[in-house]
């Protein structure tokens, strides 16, 4: 199968390049960018067959089958729409939209389209959430969790994720990684019936742009669950570029984990060093390529992949209505 990456910025050159090209059965036939330099530098590093500067060229190209996309959040509607109504099939990064009008629009698209949109969730594919999912039966019935996600945002106050109308903040960007993660321990199934979430501007782009750069959610889950989401951009960046916890109580027991703590190796001088094992850190990079190749298998089979778009909505929904709840200052029902 043939696939153009669309949206040539970090998270094409961290990870998906390097996912596609460990697929024998993939051809990154495209890139594309509205920067030439960009997608002509992916075009290069992928070892595509040609880069494109604009989406219609792009989507007139036939031998093309799947459009991968790594763009703003802010354009996941547009551009997946488009996509879908030119007969490929879409793999669109998370989160779904920015809106729920807009993922609704996409779902729409995509139910009268003979092909397929599969929103990436890469927490789902990483080797460290799957062990703990596969042995949370030994601590009984999970009741509570919490999630943290920490890092130091490293673009500057100009970049489109400093604008909350187009990234929501971290709220969205880091939060649907929370959410997706939490409800999948509990069984996706878990509905949320509450959500109350506070938010904070610490660090000057955060300030200047009126954008949330840390927020806690409080979700209230049937059967008397409870978790709690903790996202932060200002998280010191000379002590780690990113880490991530996890805590998991049951009614037999505990689960815990920290990407600070289970680092085989730290150095400390006149900072914390912590040598990264992904050049993300945030994610296993394999993880990529598990969730492409999930992906693939179920554009061949016809069949759904372990989260579904309609996932990725409700995902959305919850996470969304957390950025109704810190601005109302109250709980959101759901």
């Amino acid at each position: 199968m043939k696939v153009a990456i669309v949206g040539n910025g970090n998270i094409c050159k961290l990870a998906h390049i390097y996912a596609w090209q460990s697929m024998k059965e993939i051809d990154i036939r495209a890139t594309c960018d509205i920067t030439a330099e960009r997608a002509e530098r992916a075009y290069k590093e992928s070892n595509a067959v040609k880069y494109y500067t604009r989406m219609e060229d792009l989507l007139s190209d036939d031998s093309i089958d799947i459009i991968d996309l790594c763009v703003p959040t802010h354009e996941h509607a547009n551009l997946s729409i488009a996509a879908l109504k030119a007969g490929k099939h879409v793999i669109c990064e998370k989160p779904m939209a920015r809106s729920l009008k807009d993922a609704e629009s996409m779902l729409k698209a995509a139910d009268k389209s003979s092909k397929g949109l599969y929103i990436a969730h890469t927490r789902r594919f990483d080797r460290r959430w799957r062990k703990i999912k596969d042995n949370i039966g030994r601590i009984g019935s999970p009741m509570y969790i919490r999630r943290c996600e920490r890092s130091w945002l490293p673009f500057p106050a100009d970049s489109w994720y400093w604008d909350s109308e187009k990234s929501g903040g971290v709220l969205l960007d880091l939060g649907v990684h929370c959410v997706d993660l939490v409800k999948w321990l509990f069984e996706f199934e878990s509905k949320v019936n509450e959500v109350f979430a506070k938010g904070k501007r610490i660090r000057r782009e955060a300030k200047a742009n009126n954008t949330c750069d840390l927020a806690t959610i409080l979700l209230k889950i049937e059967g008397e669950k409870t978790a709690f989401v903790d996202v932060s951009w200002a998280f010191p960046g000379a002590y780690a570029p990113f880490y991530s916890s996890l805590d998991i109580v049951g009614t037999a027991g505990r689960i815990e984990y920290s990407d600070k703590n289970t680092n085989p190796i730290v150095f400390v001088r006149d900072k914390i060093e912590i040598p990264r094992y992904s050049p993300l850190l945030s994610t296993d990079l394999n993880a990529f390529r598990e969730e492409m190749g999930e992906f693939v298998r179920c554009i061949e089979k016809g069949e759904e992949p372990i989260i579904t778009k309609e996932d990725a909505y409700e995902i959305l929904r919850v996470v969304l209505a957390a950025e109704e709840s810190m601005e109302w200052g109250k709980a959101v029902k759901l």
